[in-house]
């Protein structure tokens, strides 16, 4: 039997979770889903993205994309837009 072992992912650094604290507090988003935007955005700057930016700038900018509505993160993410608000 052969298994498959999922890798570890690299943790995100200080600076991009004070980033993404801030922006969950001020919309109302939990952070675990930005989080989950933010590793997407990574994703994606990894498998096609301009090189004219770092990939935290793309990772960053997919965050806002879904906070905002502008651009195509929240589609491409609908099924985290779901997932946006705590349950109180």
């Amino acid at each position: 039997m052969i298994r498959k072992t999922r890798r570890k992912r690299k943790p995100i650094n200080v600076a991009t979770s004070k980033y993404l604290d801030k922006k969950a507090k001020e919309n109302g988003i939990k952070k675990s889903v930005l989080v989950s935007v933010y590793r997407r955005g990574q994703g994606a700057y990894s498998s096609s993205g301009s090189r004219n930016v770092s990939m935290e700038a793309w990772a960053r900018g997919r965050v806002k994309s879904f906070i905002t509505g502008k651009g195509g993160a929240r589609k491409a993410d609908g099924d985290l837009w779901k997932k946006r608000k705590g349950s109180k």
